[in-house]
């Protein structure tokens, strides 16, 4: 006996009553697509669709109902997107109502985002937070809680990331008709089917396909490789066991790849490359069926049986339960319905989807936020130049050098440090062209900031926060170094150099040699506006040496000349000739408590008009 169908369609708030077929089209991680279809000749009969009233369908919410008892119905909610009317070899045509799941809501076109130490959820929450949810409700129950630690969206549309999301980390991603699930829901619809009765055709297929994997990945903190490897085993029934065994002889080589999320530590590839693996296993047994029961649904559990002849009759056998991730419901114009549809077994906890597009990133502009590594690495945190909804500044992110390492004698930071500012521009590229690892290449100025070379590109400098800077000049071949307080170095390219201070210059050694090839000069005078004493100190703890090897030694001064010694002898030596004591206008005075003058051969002692010798007692001896 013959169901007789419940259906109800509606469009907008008009209510379809009569049509010639009506198709949907459900899978995971898809839009779903529908298409109503009516018979252009019949046009004019009561309650049928004219081409002026589905004019208006445009943008309206298809909301379709059908199944055999009202209690175990099949519902679905969609926007009509197209409206076309097909004729050919002059006949009338048909009429065509056509459309899409809400889903397409959030596929309106390339977007951006940046997502700093978010879970999945959150992650989806935000992504989608601007879509009405009377339009399209959204159910996050992703497996994966905790947070990861950056994320891009890419010039990719909200759909397509979280199908993007959906692969890479293998959660469940699907529209039920009502709800756009992102994770695996915690109650699943459970309904038994019977080969023969609610299944016409079926398709049982067993196949095999690379299993095992092994992935690494760079964690430049530790300057670590992480790696994990897939085991190749497999749990549950015989047929899955059979299928992981037969995959692994047939293709014994592990694949080696990098891996393609975020991952910090060891923890985060192996959870990954297990859950790569499950996802793999669940391509290995898969069912194709075609039948009649309205109760199947995409993310259904279907429990099938069939029934096998024996000597004394029939018997009826479970073939195991799978969860439908493809389905396409069909209506003809008397009511008739069918499906057919696609599952895997429904032990399943990964789906496997590399249907999805990874971004290729260009390099970007970036403002530097933060460059106060709490690690001490020279890293920054940036936030791109862009315009979107969600835009985080990013984790603490490497920046290229012309040189960086270590040796036998640097522990560390041996080559060229020069961290980012805060408020720079930077540039940032991605390892690998990998979206989820970006590095910074290097900083960039903008009009406001930038002065260049002068002219004809003469001059190339390097200046610090505070203002420290070196200047390298190509018109005369000078480099000035200077620090903002005055201090400065100049090699002026004519084979002198000029060092100055405003204040004081100390040069501090063991040994300090100063020599040079023609003189040396020392001078001091005070400043102009009368600062300062003008005044040469030479101080030695022991003994000073002054030697003129080929002539003399001049001393002279405005005023007093003195010479002290404070516990031993002041000596005065020619070796060779005279020693010649002359005051050219005063009088030459020598005291002391005692004095004695001696002379090997003469002594002369010779006034011009008189000399004068003179004491209490004055001896004369002749030896």
């Amino acid at each position: 006996m013959e169901n007789n169908l419940i259906k109800e369609i509606n469009i907008g708030d008009k209510s379809i009553l009569y049509f010639s077929s009506f198709t949907l089209q459900q899978q995971f991680n898809a839009h779903h697509y529908f298409e109503l279809r009516f018979k252009h000749d019949q046009m004019g009969a009561p309650g049928l669709i004219s081409l002026d009233d589905s004019r208006d369908f445009v943008g309206q919410t298809l909301t379709a109902t059908f199944g055999y008892t009202a209690d175990k119905t099949q519902k679905f909610s969609g926007m009509v997107t197209n409206v076309e009317l097909t004729q050919s070899n002059g006949y009338h045509g048909v009429l065509i109502v056509s459309g899409y799941s809400p889903t397409i809501l959030i596929d309106r076109g390339p977007d951006l985002g940046s997502y700093l130490d978010k879970d999945l959820n959150t992650i989806v929450k935000l992504a989608t937070k601007d879509t009405p949810e009377n339009d399209l409700r959204i159910v996050t129950k992703a497996d994966r809680a905790n947070p990861i630690d950056y994320v891009i969206q890419y010039r990719e549309s909200d759909f397509d990331f979280l199908n993007r999301l959906s692969g890479e980390y293998h959660e469940w991603f699907y529209y039920d008709g009502e709800n756009l699930n992102f994770g695996k829901p915690d109650d699943q619809k459970e309904i038994s089917l019977f080969y023969g009765r609610d299944i016409q055709m079926l398709q049982y297929a067993m196949g095999v396909a690379p299993i095992k994997n092994k992935r690494f990945a760079y964690n430049p903190k530790q300057d670590q490789m992480l790696e994990s490897e897939s085991t190749g085993k497999a749990e549950g029934r015989p047929d899955l066991i059979h299928a992981v065994n037969a995959s692994n002889t047939m293709y014994s080589k592990t694949f080696n790849q990098p891996s393609t999320i975020r991952v910090d530590n060891g923890s985060d590839i192996k959870s990954h490359v297990e859950n790569e693996e499950k996802a793999n296993i669940s391509k290995l047994l898969k069912i194709n069926a075609q039948g009649d029961n309205p109760e199947i649904g995409i993310g259904v559990i279907a429990d099938i049986s069939m029934s096998l002849k024996e000597d004394l009759g029939f018997n009826s056998q479970s073939l195991g339960k799978f969860l439908i991730t493809s389905v396409q419901h069909f209506i003809d114009d008397r009511g008739h319905y069918n499906n057919s549809f696609e599952g895997i077994v429904s032990t399943t906890e990964r789906i496997s989807f590399k249907n999805f597009e990874r971004p290729s990133p260009d390099m970007q502009l970036a403002d530097v936020v933060d460059n106060n590594d709490p690690q001490g690495q020279g890293r920054i945190k940036v936030k791109f130049k862009w315009q979107c909804q969600t835009n985080d500044h990013t984790e603490w992110l490497r920046v290229v050098t012309p040189d960086a390492g270590s040796s036998d004698k640097v522990n560390k930071n041996r080559g060229f440090v020069f961290v980012p500012e805060k408020g720079d521009q930077v540039l940032v590229g991605f390892e690998e062209g990998n979206i989820a690892r970006p590095i910074v290449m290097g900083s960039v100025f903008h009009g406001k900031i930038a002065t260049g070379g002068g002219q004809t590109n003469k001059t190339k400098s390097l200046t610090t926060r505070s203002g420290n800077t070196v200047i390298l000049n190509d018109s005369d071949g000078s480099i000035n170094v200077k620090d903002p307080s005055g201090n400065v170095i100049t090699m002026n390219g004519d084979g002198t150099v000029t060092i100055s201070a405003p204040n004081t210059i100390n040069l501090v050694s063991k040994d300090i040699n100063i020599s040079a090839g023609n003189s040396i000069n020392l001078v001091s005078s005070p400043a102009q506006e009368g600062g300062g004493e003008g005044t040469i100190s030479i101080t030695a703890k022991k003994s000073i040496a002054t030697t003129a090897q080929d002539e003399g030694i001049t001393t002279n001064a405005k005023k007093d000349i003195t010479f002290t010694s404070e516990t031993e002898n002041i000596k005065l030596t020619a070796t060779a000739k005279d020693v010649t004591i002359d005051a050219a206008v005063g009088m030459l005075k020598t005291s002391s408590k005692k004095a004695d003058m001696t002379s090997v051969d003469e002594m002369s002692i010779y006034g011009g008009v008189l000399t004068k010798i003179g004491a209490d007692d004055v001896e004369i001896n002749q030896s």
